[in-house]
């Protein structure tokens, strides 16, 4: 039987029509079930992993806000890209023009104008891993004004989802409603803005005009609907004002359509392709190197017959419906926290090391950047056998608390400054009461 398709009348016959025992298809089923080499060899076909997980709910608008760039779209009045920021609370989203060769200190500039003279500094900034927010500049300039900025999960730059959906919803409402030449999109930024904002928001049930304002702002059609007479009609009308209305009054609501039609889309897609899968603490798992582009690009020399999993690795901690801390050795190089979308579950084969296992060869990865060593915050002694070692809880840069770890000696062999000045630290006695 090796190796195996799952069990079916094939696998089956073919055994028996040789041999039989009680519970046969039982055993036959279970045999194939923990064949090591089937689970890493074999694609899975089922949807991806995990739902988008909430960020735990603000206490007041734009406290925390997400932030992400749609982009490589076509020339608009020399701009080629978005930036999107979407209040974390209200919903509230800012669509800016932008271009692709956008620095970190003009996105700074954008955050400004739209943001912070605004609304106020918000508590955190939400994004993900580009090198726009991960440089020196916005780590500087976030630590000055004391603003917490939080990168996306590793490996899962859709740890985010309203970042992600926002987007999504946004590219394809614009799809939908752009000119043939596709040129146009910039002058629709704000009147897609307007009707965003002023459409009811399906996880709140407003919309966030209404969450951010207090009011709903009034449309055109709002006041032409007004049995109010306080207001005199002009005995004499302009035909260019009226052009100007009309057309104002067609794009706002031809944009809500789109937008409704996008919200549609995306909420359906979304929901057809992704799976729920629940971890604990113990379980077996395999990794998806490709999905975490941990492999090697070599082009035409075999990458197509490498196995699809590695493993198995212990879930070592669930941190939450879609994260999850795994005991990887150290030659991996990557952040223990990952995210269910590059995991399956391993079925543990009851009959021990007897069977054969195949891993690929660690020569066929990336060399993956370590992550960087922000301070340690605490430490306790671990019994490992006879012996007690000294664990340090680990902060790293860019990464907010959940994802701490408990690390040895050796695996801050890399960070040796920030060792010697926690034990410097901690050799120094507390103050006397008075």
């Amino acid at each position: 039987m090796t190796h195996h398709r799952e069990l079916g009348p094939r696998t089956y016959n073919k055994v028996a029509s040789t041999y039989y025992w009680p519970k046969m298809v039982h055993v036959i089923k279970e045999y194939v079930r923990t064949c090591d080499i089937c689970q890493k060899a074999k694609p899975k076909r089922h949807g991806q992993r995990g739902f988008l997980e909430s960020i735990p709910i603000p206490s007041q608008p734009f406290e925390v806000v997400t932030m992400d760039f749609i982009m490589d779209l076509p020339p608009s009045n020399g701009y080629n890209a978005i930036l999107t920021i979407v209040d974390k609370l209200t919903k509230f989203a800012h669509f800016i023009p932008c271009t692709t060769s956008i620095n970190e200190e003009e996105t700074a500039k954008l955050f400004h104008a739209h943001i912070w003279t605004k609304y106020g500094l918000p508590r955190q900034v939400i994004t993900d891993r580009d090198a726009r927010w991960t440089g020196a500049f916005w780590e500087h300039l976030t630590s000055l004004v004391g603003v917490q900025r939080s990168l996306t999960t590793a490996y899962h730059p859709q740890a985010d989802g309203q970042s992600e959906i926002m987007n999504q919803t946004l590219e394809i409402a614009l799809r939908a409603f752009v000119f043939p030449s596709m040129d146009n999109w910039s002058d629709l930024l704000n009147d897609f803005s307007f009707a965003y904002n002023t459409m009811e928001h399906t996880s709140t049930g407003f919309t966030p005009s209404y969450l951010l304002l207090g009011f709903e702002p009034l449309r055109p059609s709002d006041l032409l609907a007004s049995t109010s007479k306080s207001v005199a009609r002009p005995t004499v009308e302009d035909p260019k004002a009226v052009n100007f209305a009309e057309m104002m009054q067609a794009i706002r609501s031809q944009a809500q359509d789109a937008l409704k039609l996008a919200q549609a889309h995306m909420e359906d897609q979304y929901n057809k392709h992704h799976s729920y899968l629940d971890l604990q603490e113990g379980d077996l798992v395999m990794l998806n190197p490709h999905s975490l582009n941990l492999l090697r690009s070599q082009k035409g020399k075999g990458r197509k017959l490498q196995m699809k999993y590695d493993g198995p690795f212990e879930v070592s901690e669930k941190l939450s419906d879609v994260t999850y801390r795994l005991r990887i050795p150290a030659s991996y190089k990557i952040h223990p926290v990952v995210n269910i979308a590059h995991l399956e579950p391993y079925h543990r084969d009851k009959d021990g090391d007897s069977r054969p296992k195949k891993h690929l060869n660690r020569a066929d990865f990336e060399e993956v950047p370590e992550y960087e060593v922000e301070e340690i915050v605490d430490e306790k002694m671990v019994k490992k056998g006879q012996r007690k070692q000294r664990r340090y809880f680990t902060k790293f840069v860019g990464y907010s608390p959940e994802w701490n770890e408990w690390l040895s000696r050796q695996q801050l062999a890399n960070a040796p400054r920030i060792l010697k000045e926690w034990e410097l630290k901690q050799r120094i006695p507390a103050p006397k009461k008075a």
